[in-house]
């Protein structure tokens, strides 16, 4: 059945080249010497396929000049004993191995040759989609995860950073009205309490005293003013003369809950003004300015600048007030709570003057008409900007409206003279 197929396949296709038809005369050619050895009937069969093939390549095999001798192979009726006995002579062994076996072994050379560079592009091909399946794998991954990071992480991030902002916002507040509960209550205490009230203590606590933190305009402190957190620092000198915590009774320990309490919220607080020595000014303002609305001026960032750090922040100037916002992200525990925020009429302003920071032309200095000061840095066009906004507002119990130099305004206090 083969060789029909292969007859069939010869009669039907075009004449083949001179290196395959080589190549199908040595394929062939084992068997038709083995079948003619044996006296077969495969040489039967084998005939008719190396006749077509000589018939078709008779002139690209240049059978005339090799094979002289060979029978007709188009319609000689006795073409199957002659090439029986032309198949034994030395011209057809010649022949085949002098034309037929290289051409062949050539071919299979070049197949081979093709094939592995065949299969050596369907590897790579192979390889290149791998990778690059593998690249796009890694690119979806990508996406993923920054789809991930836009949908979930970054806004839950933003989620708990607004929130934990409330949260100290919140405790904050409740520490700061926490402190000034306290504070009424102390000072109520001391009025209900003092020598010439009607519940007078019979034996009153000896009275401390320290230096006044107002100071006059030539910033002079002249004042003392009593110390309502006076501390003998016992623990410091036992520490110090190397004696020991131990044999010191803790002063919380005796004390109630609420008294415990109100010492450690004290301990937060800084030395200040008594009631009495505050400068009554709120009761001053004029109706007209209550009845106005407050409106925002100018607002821009700076740096508070105090003697034991530089604290970032935003001021905020209004037709009323002068605002002061702590943006630090760890705020410190100070006098009016925890971070560095105040709040000040405008009215209470005394003077404001222009100021080098670190060499700088960037700083304002605020004073106040009870002898509070701040040292604010900015931008340097951002300093006049801000300076012309507070001078424009023309608080009422400002003394230089002019931009004056150092100089100048020692001069026009008449320290000097």
């Amino acid at each position: 059945l083969a060789y029909v197929k292969l007859h069939s396949l010869l009669q039907t296709s075009s004449a083949p080249r001179k290196d395959e038809a080589c190549y199908l005369l040595g394929k062939l050619e084992t068997p038709l010497r083995r079948s003619l050895e044996a006296k077969s009937e495969t040489f039967s069969w084998l005939v008719p396929i190396i006749r077509t093939l000589m018939d078709q390549c008779y002139e690209t095999l240049q059978l005339q000049l090799f094979l002289p001798s060979l029978p007709p192979t188009n319609g000689s009726p006795t073409f199957y004993e002659d090439f029986q006995l032309f198949c034994t002579t030395p011209e057809w062994r010649g022949f085949i191995e002098k034309h037929v076996q290289p051409t062949m072994a050539q071919f299979e050379m070049d197949t081979f040759a093709r094939s592995h560079d065949h299969m050596s592009n369907f590897w790579n091909a192979c390889y290149d989609a791998m990778m690059s399946s593998a690249q796009r794998r890694e690119q979806e991954k990508a996406a993923s995860r920054k789809m991930f990071q836009e949908l979930v992480l970054e806004p839950v991030a933003k989620r708990s950073k607004a929130e934990n902002a409330r949260h100290s916002n919140v405790l904050k507040q409740a520490n700061n009205h926490q402190s000034t509960v306290l504070k009424q209550w102390r000072s109520l205490c001391r009025l209900l309490t003092s020598p010439r009230s009607a519940w007078a203590d019979r034996n009153p606590p000896e009275v401390r005293w320290k230096l006044s933190s107002a100071e006059t305009y030539s910033r002079m402190r002249l004042k003392l003013v009593p110390n309502l957190n006076f501390d003998q620092h016992l623990e410091a000198s036992a520490l110090r003369d190397n004696l020991g915590a131990d044999h010191l009774q803790t002063p919380a320990e005796t004390l109630p809950l609420a008294m415990a309490k109100e010492a450690k919220v004290s301990e937060l607080e800084d030395d200040q003004l008594a009631e009495e020595d505050l400068p009554v000014l709120d009761t001053q303002a004029e109706p007209k300015e209550q009845s106005q609305r407050e409106k925002l001026v100018v607002s821009e960032d700076c740096e508070l600048i105090t003697t034991v750090a530089v604290v970032p922040g935003r001021l905020e100037v209004t037709t009323q007030h002068i605002y002061f916002y702590d943006g630090s992200s760890d705020k410190e525990e100070t006098e009016g709570g925890i971070g560095y925020d105040f709040k000040r009429p405008l009215s209470h302003l005394r003077e404001v003057h222009l100021r080098r920071y670190n060499l700088r032309r960037s700083a304002l200095e605020l004073f106040f008409i009870d002898q509070a000061n701040y040292f604010l840095n900015f931008r340097k066009k951002v300093r006049n900007k801000v300076y012309s906004c507070i001078l424009g507002l023309r608080p009422p119990n400002q003394i230089y409206f002019g931009s004056r130099s150092p100089q100048e305004l020692l001069k026009a206090s008449g320290l000097t003279q």
